[in-house]
């Protein structure tokens, strides 16, 4: 469907429907989803790395559940990057491995 112009709508609303089922299980990643979501990007934030891999761990596990993955995670914590890669989850290929520097990020290409 993407070259639609109904693509971002549709995109939305199907991710929308899918975490409704996971509302009362995944609180805090359901109300990310359904309220950080730009078309295909999600912004947001924890207040701890504890927290921010619980938040992306219960998104992931909810949206392979429709079989849709996550991809191009995005941070500004080194070990919080590291503990991602150990999870298999999909780092922004920007990163660079020796984190010496942390690149502009860009939602709907807006930094």
């Amino acid at each position: 469907m993407f070259g639609v112009n109904v693509s971002p709508f549709l995109l939305s609303a199907t991710i929308k429907y899918h975490i409704e089922k996971y509302r009362e299980q995944y609180p805090p990643a359901t109300e990310m989803r359904d309220t950080c979501l730009y078309v295909d990007d999600v912004i947001s934030g924890a207040d701890d790395i504890s927290q921010a891999l619980k938040l992306s761990k219960d998104a992931d596990r909810i949206m392979k559940n429709a079989s849709i993955t996550l991809r191009k995670w995005n941070l500004n914590n080194q070990a919080l990057m590291r503990t991602w890669k150990g999870e298999g989850l999909e780092i922004h290929p920007r990163h660079l491995e020796d984190g010496s520097q942390i690149p502009l990020s860009k939602v709907l290409e807006i930094p």
